[in-house]
């Protein structure tokens, strides 16, 4: 099973605020986190879920918690306790893929079984109290540039970058 890592990062890996604000709204990488997760398994932490009630539609979250009295809203999404227990579940199913979508606990805690990361780089520069941070990957030499795909600003919104980075050994 192929394990992604999805997420948009300003400048300096900021993924959002402490308080769970995204501080940015990008219409092509919504438009395109949309498109890639339709009908997908995703892994989210429960403060991720809470933001996203209502959002889900087709795909199936699975909810990283160690709250043991948490209840999603949906009796289809899946609750795990860890990512091996994610992973598992996803497996037992027979997902193809399982996209991580946050926080930043979450993407620290599955980059270790990651396969596949896939960044939307946003150029604005983002100014928040409480930075919240993608976990550092460069730094390991682990990562290969595969694909990288130019968004020019249109007006509304600034530049990006769609970078797909693939594990170069597990």
């Amino acid at each position: 099973m192929l394990v992604t890592l999805m997420a948009a990062l300003a400048g300096d890996r900021v993924i959002g605020e402490a308080s769970g604000r995204i501080p940015w709204d990008h219409p092509r990488d919504r438009a395109h986190f949309r498109a890639s997760t339709a009908g997908r398994w995703l892994l989210v932490g429960r403060r991720t879920y809470a933001e996203m009630e209502g959002w889900f539609g087709d795909r199936t979250p699975i909810i990283l918690t160690r709250n043991e009295g948490f209840r999603p809203f949906s009796p289809a999404h899946r609750l795990a306790r860890s990512v091996p227990a994610a992973l598992d579940l996803a497996r037992a199913n027979g997902v193809p893929e399982l996209i991580v979508c946050g926080g930043a606990t979450v993407y620290a805690a599955s980059l270790p079984y990651a396969d596949r990361l896939v960044l939307t780089r946003l150029t604005m520069v983002i100014q928040v109290a409480e930075p919240v941070q993608f976990p550092d990957f460069a730094s390991s030499g682990r990562w290969h540039l595969r694909r990288v795909e130019h968004w020019p600003a249109d007006g509304s919104t600034s530049s990006a970058r769609l970078e797909v980075y693939d594990r170069r050994e597990k």
